[in-house]
């Protein structure tokens, strides 16, 4: 049988350490919050890069041009040394957080459901607005590490986005998802003008179009069967399907692009202090305590409210632009 929460308090009360039950309801609340940021059906490991940052200081993430050519070298020759150009972006942490409290009464009436829904709450709420972020930045708005903005028409050849394409089970819609993943395939770097060699990865959508990625990189059959000779055949089998739910609200649920792997060629970074990805629970104790000489609590709990803060250090930032096509906005 569960213990009341006035019975675990003053368990501690007798034992002289009341002063740890705060922390003893932190404890609890954390494998909540843990567990509700954690369970919340967000992709975004997926199709983001994890950065590992160790302190608030702005980074520079730098960018090295691809390499030349080999020379061929003759007997005794001598070895030319590569030049390389570079670029960079930044990125640097930035803190998100809110507060809630738990009062007496919470604690009388025994509602530990009810005080372990603030975290639950927050733990949604956190992986919630950072995906949010993550999610803003693919509006288009922001600038890559060229100074230009991430859907900007740097070359007619290699540009990272189709006229708006509407992603349907069709021979257009197939046509539509070849052309994109085309274009990543045709990526240059701006410097060298060398092929960057990235492969297209998965299609990046939400939740209304999702059904429909699935469906096109899973028929046997798209093209007309005379194109051919009644084979079965489907040129974007290879490429995944990423169901971002959170896009639709955001970016539109006509949205949707090819992207590369986020290992070989990440769109987006989103760093972490000292590399911790789950938010922090903190607790700041009573406002109020009763005293010897004060007036008796008649359920002998000396607390009144107990303030707990949500906490969550992170960084975002564009990096490669090659690493995505957009379909539609």
């Amino acid at each position: 049988m569960r213990k009341s929460l006035l019975n675990i308090y003053h368990e501690l009360k007798e034992s002289g350490s009341s002063s740890d039950f705060p922390n003893l309801l932190a404890n609890t609340m954390y494998k909540k919050l843990l567990a509700r940021f954690n369970g919340f059906p967000s992709p975004w490991r997926q199709y983001v890069m994890i950065g590992d940052l160790a302190d608030f200081k702005t980074n520079d993430r730098v960018i090295l041009s691809e390499a030349p050519d080999l020379d061929e070298i003759e007997a005794d020759g001598k070895y030319e040394e590569a030049k390389f150009s570079d670029a960079k972006y930044q990125i640097a942490l930035k803190t998100k957080g809110k507060t809630f409290t738990v009062d007496r009464r919470t604690i009388i009436n025994d509602d530990l459901g009810g005080i372990t829904r603030f975290p639950a709450a927050f733990g949604r709420a956190t992986v919630r607005t950072m995906v949010k972020d993550i999610l803003t930045l693919l509006l288009g708005g922001r600038n890559a590490y060229d100074n230009k903005v991430l859907f900007h028409l740097r070359t007619a050849t290699t540009r990272n986005y189709q006229a708006n394409v509407a992603l349907a089970n069709t021979v257009a819609g197939m046509a539509a998802v070849q052309a994109c993943a085309a274009r990543m395939r045709g990526q240059v770097d701006p410097d060298s003008g060398e092929l960057m060699g990235i492969a297209p990865w998965a299609i990046l959508t939400g939740t209304t179009l999702a059904p429909v990625a699935r469906q096109l990189t899973k028929s046997a059959q798209i093209l007309p069967v005379s194109t051919n000779g009644g084979g079965t055949y489907n040129e974007i089998a290879y490429l995944g399907v990423v169901e971002e739910p959170l896009i639709d609200t955001i970016l539109g649920t006509t949205w949707w692009a090819v992207i590369a792997n986020p290992v070989d060629c990440p769109i987006i970074e989103v760093g972490f202090l000292d590399g911790k990805a789950e938010p922090d629970l903190l607790v700041s104790g009573a406002t109020m305590q009763s005293l010897a000489g004060g007036a008796e609590d008649p359920y002998g709990y000396e607390f009144d409210d107990i303030h707990y803060k949500v906490r969550h250090d992170r960084a975002l930032a564009l990096a490669y632009y090659q690493g995505i096509c957009r379909g539609s906005s």
